[in-house]
């Protein structure tokens, strides 16, 4: 199991590398977005933050910008967005980064469930094809379990060539507001699994908490995880603006893992 910390998009990334080598992360989640981490200035630094990379020995993964309205209804702004995308590969393969994750669109507009099912798999099987066309592997990131249910999600996963998944423990559990359906959603995704994102919360909102302060149940998680046989990545997403909660979130995954 490796550890590590999506960066702040507002703080140099530079500066966010030397912060999570001291803290002693495996890689960096990078999230390529507005503003200090757009593919033009992460372009323009590729030099610096490739240096600071390797001189804190991090790993890299990527992480798209969560606004992005895959299934917008004029398809000029959903072409734009996928050429936004491709942007956003173009640098990640340059960095030398394996695997990207997508969020879904937020904006349903009250559209019936199985249009947004349709045209979401309609979308992703555009953008996974735009990925794997730059080495990368593409992981479609759960929200709330009245957005996407694990059924739908892993019919729509797998109705998708090259699609992978994204388990983000902090939104599966939001609403549902118990551990039963992360578990039910590590189980029935297991195929697919490829990272996690881990944050706590309520139960009622997304408030990426550190962990221990919500009523996410890390242990019984973490255990799940195992017990699929899952030893991969798990990004902390800790939006304290005080970051020594990340270096206490670290400690207290280290600790559920065992």
């Amino acid at each position: 199991m490796k550890i590590g910390a999506m960066n702040n998009p507002r703080n140099s990334i530079v500066d966010e590398i030397r912060l999570f080598g001291e803290y002693g992360f495996d890689y960096v989640d990078l999230t390529v977005e507005y503003p200090q981490a757009t593919p033009e200035k992460i372009d323009a630094g590729m030099r610096e933050i490739q240096d600071a990379l390797s001189s804190h020995s991090l790993g890299l993964v990527g992480h798209m910008p969560w606004f992005l309205n895959i299934i917008h209804p004029y398809e000029s702004v959903r072409k734009a967005v996928f050429a936004e995308c491709e942007r956003v590969f173009d640098t990640c393969s340059r960095l030398g980064i394996e695997h990207v994750t997508i969020h879904p669109d937020f904006m349903k507009l009250k559209r019936e469930q199985k249009d947004v099912l349709a045209e979401t798999a309609d979308s992703l099987r555009t953008i996974t094809k735009s990925a794997k066309d730059r080495g990368l592997t593409l992981c479609f990131e759960n929200f709330e379990e009245d957005y996407f249910t694990a059924e739908q999600l892993r019919r729509l996963i797998s109705s998708v060539d090259g699609l992978m998944f994204t388990l983000d423990i902090g939104h599966a559990h939001m609403k549902a507001r118990k551990t039963d359906t992360v578990v039910h959603m590590i189980k029935e995704l297991k195929p697919y699994l490829r990272h996690v994102h881990l944050h706590d919360n309520h139960g009622w909102k997304d408030e990426h908490l550190p962990l221990g302060v919500g009523t996410v149940d890390v242990p019984r998680v973490t255990q799940a995880l195992k017990e699929a046989g899952y030893d991969g990545t798990i990004t902390l997403e800790i939006h304290a603006e005080d970051r020594e909660y990340l270096a206490i979130s670290k400690r207290k995954l280290q600790a559920a893992w065992g």
